[in-house]
């Protein structure tokens, strides 16, 4: 098998092409001219195109794209940042809907049902509605009056228009957000990208029995040293979907015949003529989809999040069978970021961000020891740690005394830690009890920061922080982005 060589000359005359249709600045057209330069690597990461970007961390792999593609060309090794969209999918229900915070944090819906050529057409050809613009009535009603509101909207209106597609929305978007910094937006849903990628598929559905080995195997292999497998894959799986009366549906393969939608037979010789004359009717799935990526890209580097990290790991057999080198793979930045209301709670009951996940009933222990009967809480901190010496000392005295005993003593300290928890718990939900404030401050943390009991950059559209913050929120973050360390940041705007 030869292997495949990157058609970077082709890439970059499609990508200036895109990137000018959606409006882009100049350090974008400057880093499209530096990737024509053999010695130019891309560092990639992508998402689906959410509604209005979708939820936060769509924002943080962006700019997390950008801080590594910096560092490396700091170091010596030309980089630029490119985004992939993901138009090919064919999920509508998990990019239709984002969500913002009302005055109170409680999360409020934004919704565009969209106008989808059929019930499984990629996302990138459906449609916006009037639904859209409702959408940003309701996001502007939210959002506090000011000039960070009023770009913001500016740009949403002028990008999210009824009748524009999904993919062109998003493109423009985040144009406008990513462009200063020279991000290269890439939209697999095109002819051309399409007709370099076809050799790709091609092979795949070739080799399907031997590449579905491989991966079942890898499967298998991660199971048994106590991964998961991500991505389930069929024991008739080619890897590759093909649109089929308008829907995307997969291709299978049982006893050597290839089957359309699961049961309309095609033939080998049929299917090379469809991919010849329609290579945009043929697409990859998940896992097959970042070698199609990295066949047309020179990618040093991918930035992915936590579910791509487990199924690039399956993934990797993929690259092995193409003779390609398999990028770099490197962990998104991660916020929360929280106003500065928030902040002053925070800093009022000397809370950090890990007492808010730990969830309510050990945020409101805190808060009450801090809030109410001030010391009281330390105090029985303190208790307990009397009551574990003295169980201690009688455990060493049971010990030489009688042995057989011991199990009894333990059984008793289990017993006595129960109960002080539950005094515990009984003492913090009199302390709320009595402060109706206290319990007010409990309940706009937890929305705030843990809505739904669910991280913030997950549930939590990302123009909402723009929308109160401005657009040079999207500097603060790059500024703080590590490429030696990826933990999860607090960032206060």
């Amino acid at each position: 098998m030869r292997r495949l060589e990157i058609p970077r000359r082709e890439m970059v005359e499609i990508l200036a092409r895109q990137n000018r249709e959606w409006g882009c600045p100049e350090p974008t057209l400057a880093n499209l001219d530096r990737l024509k330069d053999a010695g130019t690597c891309a560092v990639v990461t992508g998402q689906q195109v959410g509604l209005f970007s979708g939820p936060a961390y769509t924002l943080f792999k962006a700019l997390t794209g950008v801080r590594l593609a910096q560092a490396l060309s700091e170091q010596g090794l030309p980089c630029v940042p490119v985004f992939w969209l993901a138009t090919e999918d064919h999920d509508l229900a998990e990019v239709q809907e984002s969500a913002t915070f009302d005055e109170a944090y409680e999360l409020i819906p934004l919704r565009d049902g969209g106008d989808s050529p059929s019930a499984r057409a990629p996302v990138g050809l459906v449609r916006h509605t009037a639904e859209v613009v409702a959408a940003l009535d309701r996001l502007e009603s939210v959002l506090p009056e000011g000039e960070s509101r009023a770009q913001l909207l500016r740009d949403l209106r002028d990008c999210y228009e009824p009748g524009t597609t999904w993919g062109r929305s998003f493109a423009k978007f985040l144009t406008r957000l990513l462009g200063r910094w020279g991000v290269i937006l890439l939209d697999p849903l095109d002819d051309a990208v399409h007709r370099l990628s076809a050799r790709v598929y091609e092979e795949a559905l070739v080799r399907a029995p031997e590449l579905r080995t491989q991966v079942l195997d890898r499967s298998h292999d991660l199971i048994q040293h106590g991964y998961h497998a991500q991505v389930h894959t069929a024991e008739d799986s080619t890897l590759v979907f093909a649109i089929h009366n308008g829907d995307r549906v997969p291709l299978h393969q049982q006893n050597g015949k290839f089957l359309l939608d699961g049961n309309e037979e095609i033939s080998p010789a049929r299917l090379r003529s469809w991919l010849e004359e329609k290579p945009l009717d043929f697409s990859s799935n998940v896992l097959l989809r970042s070698l199609v990526q990295d066949t047309l890209l020179p990618t040093v580097a991918y930035v992915a999040g936590p579910s791509e990290l487990a199924y690039l790991g399956q993934a990797q057999v993929l690259y092995q069978a193409f003779r390609r080198p398999q990028p770099v793979v490197f962990p998104r930045a991660a916020f929360t970021l929280v106003d500065a209301h928030t902040d002053r709670l925070m800093e009022k009951y000397h809370l950090c961000l890990d007492d808010v996940w730990q969830g309510e009933e050990h945020l409101s222990r805190k808060i009450a020891g801090v809030g109410f009967a001030q010391g009281w809480s330390e105090r029985f901190d303190q208790s307990e740690k009397d009551l574990a010496q003295l169980l201690q000392r009688l455990h060493e005295d049971i010990e030489k005394l009688d042995p057989t005993l011991v199990d009894t003593l333990k059984h008793v300290q289990e017993k006595m830690t129960y109960q002080m928890e539950r005094l515990r718990g009984k003492l913090t939900r009199a302390a709320l009890g009595r402060s109706e404030l206290l319990s007010r401050h409990t309940q706009t943390l937890l929305r705030s920061l843990l809505p739904h009991k669910d991280f913030q950059e997950r549930r939590v559209g990302g123009v909402y922080f723009l929308g109160r913050a401005g657009y040079g929120l999207l500097e603060r973050m790059l500024s703080h982005i590590q490429t030696r360390c990826s933990d999860h940041q607090t960032l206060t705007y």
